[in-house]
């Protein structure tokens, strides 16, 4: 029974972690889905290292050895585990955004994580050893339970009702109660019960293997952690990155190890391999207009991708995974097959690739993979001494497969090419980086005549074309909107020289609002998006106002100006960060607005620029109105048709603009008692409550 408790335990320690502290993360590198990815390649890295520790051990130590061995290290990771949330963000933070991330998880959580990555295989192996031989898959089952069940709790149980600061310390609790269980393994099942033959080896039964069967367990184990990263990036293209959304992927994605490695004969090639030749086809519609859908339907499809992918790639590994002896090799290898798709996608990927083409990869790499481990499943069978009839029929069967197979996979590439051609036909330049991937496209179709900045599938500012007669902002910031009526107001006293803060750049359309005499402070995360706004778009240098530009995450380059006594006594401060779909909820917590509050003057005004397809943002925006006693004003702007819905909230106690004619006139009735109360806080964010899709 300790076994079993003990590989609960570890494995829910595991992947209870990875959204925690990936949660304190996203504020220190701007909340993007990159953060996440790169937590993903350090989890990976460290569990192949825990195993890599674990199949050593067993080489070369006696059963009793390791357990002290184990015990010791487990002993001294006591030592550094993190207490609490300071632990984590005081890290220093420098150099290039993903090797920062991984260096803030090595100092807090490198070597705790890698005991706990070790237990499961150390464990399975001692059981088998006390067993005589036992099924250790019993034991792996059981991990994979207590890792999705760690996943599934989070965003339902632990998120919603536990600060940032309660998470940590509850975490390492746990963790001491996992010492416990291995303590009592040791003195119980070593010490008092002598139990294990200390001569018992895995190299005894564990029979020779051949190279190519340790390629496809790689490869297989590679392309299942390819297609998961993949999908989760993918999918967070057009959907805010909340930990559910982090999670499920990650969920599903245990759910079919457990499944495949059942003893249930759930994987059953003839029904899941055309299945997933009928849905790669969906995947191509999902990955050129998924923005077209809503957000269930993006995840309900994206899922049932990644479940069916998966679902092959891991069935395979259970068809090719060794009977009996070397499952610390077998885990071995699985787990560097994860870090090398781990790799791929976080590193190499961006490296190689303009473009977000993991996914697609990911989905004509499962249909290449599945051909080849089709053929070496016919080669074991005919290799087999009692090779029978009901064998010649099943090898049939596999040829028939592996050609389909082969097949859909050579017409599902015609078909990406031809369309990713189209998709790029109004491309004029695109990068990538940490945080995504910008394109910057000439639309000159019907009505549409103008160049846009999209970041993923979001346009993030447009002007119209051409750039040489138009200064003339668009889209959310075009004369009508809240943002513009505000600015028309402050400025409509020709002694006052407006002194204006933007968090997010975009394109720079909000300059062409500033007058001769004004000062506008641009806040950007992205040093592409600045690129980009100067080289391709004409508004910063239009404009008649000084313009600045201070690149880093705004909060903290706010904070640091405040604690070097420098208060910008901001006029108008802008915070324009919500309309895409990557949601840096740091930006909107009490203590960002108390800081915002604290850089603009007396009669200073903020605007909030709240427009998403998913989200609704104004019950956060009333609770800290509330708490920092501002009046609300909000403009909802219809776009016809032919322009974006646009939504803006001003917050201010400037009586010349609550009191005003003309936006008393334009602004939208409001009716606060209908909203939730939903008060964030940099302990606690949840991101469900305002889910349009929920609410």
């Amino acid at each position: 029974m300790q076994y079993f408790i003990s590989v609960f335990i570890s494995a829910f320690l595991v992947f209870q972690i990875q959204p925690i502290i990936s949660k304190v993360l996203l504020p220190l590198f701007g909340g993007g889905a990159s953060v996440w990815t790169t937590c993903m390649l350090f989890f990976q890295f460290f569990l192949l290292v825990g195993y890599l520790y674990s199949y050593v051990l067993t080489k070369i130590m006696r059963v009793r050895n390791q357990i002290v061995v184990h015990l010791s290290c487990l002993i001294f990771s006591l030592f550094l585990l993190p207490i609490d949330i300071a632990d984590i963000q005081n890290i220093p933070i420098s150099g290039q955004p993903t090797w920062a991330v991984l260096k803030v998880l090595f100092f807090s959580l490198g070597f705790p994580y890698l005991i706990l990555s070790a237990n499961t295989p150390l464990l399975q192996h001692w059981f088998s050893s006390e067993t005589n031989g036992a099924n250790p898959y019993r034991l792996y089952a059981i991990s994979n339970v207590g890792s999705f069940l760690a996943l599934i709790s989070y965003p339902v149980v632990i998120e919603p009702f536990l600060s940032l600061e309660l998470q940590v310390k509850l975490w390492s609790s746990i963790y001491w109660l996992f010492f416990i269980f291995i303590g009592w393994i040791f003195f119980t099942v070593v010490k008092q019960n002598n139990k294990y033959n200390p001569s018992v080896s895995e190299d005894i039964s564990s029979p020779k293997l051949s190279y190519f069967r340790l390629i496809l367990w790689f490869m297989l184990s590679g392309l299942g952690v390819i297609l998961l990263v993949s999908t989760t990036n993918a999918l967070t293209q057009n959907v805010p990155p909340v930990p559910f959304l982090w999670l499920a992927p990650l969920s599903i994605y245990l759910v079919t190890y457990v499944l495949a490695f059942s003893n249930l004969s759930i994987y059953v090639r003839s029904i899941w391999l055309p299945f997933f030749m009928l849905l790669s086809f969906v995947a191509l519609l999902i990955y050129f207009i998924g923005g077209q859908f809503d957000i269930l339907t993006q995840l309900l499809i994206y899922l049932l991708i990644l479940f069916c992918g998966c679902m092959i790639c891991h069935g395979e590994l259970n068809s090719l995974k060794p009977q009996q002896g070397n499952t610390t090799l077998f885990y071995l290898i699985l787990s560097a097959g994860g870090v090398c798709g781990s790799f791929l996608v976080s590193f190499t990927a961006k490296s190689l690739f303009d473009e977000f083409l993991e996914f697609p990869l990911a989905i004509f790499g499962v249909l290449v993979l599945t051909t080849v481990s089709l053929w070496w499943s016919k080669k074991d069978k005919r290799l087999d001494i009692d090779f029978s009839k009901a064998d010649a029929i099943a090898n049939k069967h596999l040829s028939i497969l592996a050609l389909g197979s082969a097949c859909v996979g050579g017409v599902w590439l015609l078909s990406f090419v031809s369309l990713n051609n189209q998709y790029k036909q109004y491309d004029i330049a695109k990068a990538r980086n940490f945080y995504g991937i910008l394109t910057v496209k000439d639309i000159t179709q019907g009505e549409i005549n103008e160049r846009r900045l999209v970041d993923g599938t979001t346009s993030h500012g447009s002007q119209y074309l051409p750039l040489s007669n138009t200064a003339i902002p668009t889209s959310y910031y075009r004369p009508g909107t809240g943002v513009q009526l505000v600015i028309e107001e402050l400025s409509s006293d020709s002694h006052n020289q407006l002194h204006v803060g933007i968090i997010g750049l975009g394109v720079g359309a909000l300059a062409a609002y500033g007058q001769a005499g004004d000062h506008y402070t641009f806040y950007e995360l992205n040093p592409l998006v600045s690129t980009f706004a100067n080289r391709y778009f004409t508004y910063l240098r239009d404009t008649k106002a000084k313009v600045d530009i201070k690149l880093g995450d705004a909060r903290v380059t706010l904070q640091k100006e405040l604690e070097l006594g420098q208060k910008n006594e901001f006029d108008l401060l802008i915070i324009d960060a919500f309309s895409g779909d990557l949601i840096p909820t740091h930006l909107m917590t009490y203590e960002a607005f108390l800081l915002y509050q604290q850089h603009i003057n007396t009669h200073g005004t903020l605007a909030l620029h709240i427009s998403n397809r998913h989200l609704s943002l104004l019950p956060v925006i009333l609770q800290h109105s509330k708490s920092l006693n501002m009046q609300i004003m909000l403009f909802d702007t219809p776009g016809d048709g032919k322009e974006h819905d646009t939504q803006w909230v001003i917050m201010t106690n400037n009586k010349r603009l609550t009191q005003s004619v003309q936006l008393l006139y334009q602004q939208t009735s409001l009716d606060k008692g209908i909203y939730p109360e939903v008060l964030w806080t940099d302990n606690y964010s949840s991101l469900l409550p305002i889910l349009k899709v929920l609410n």
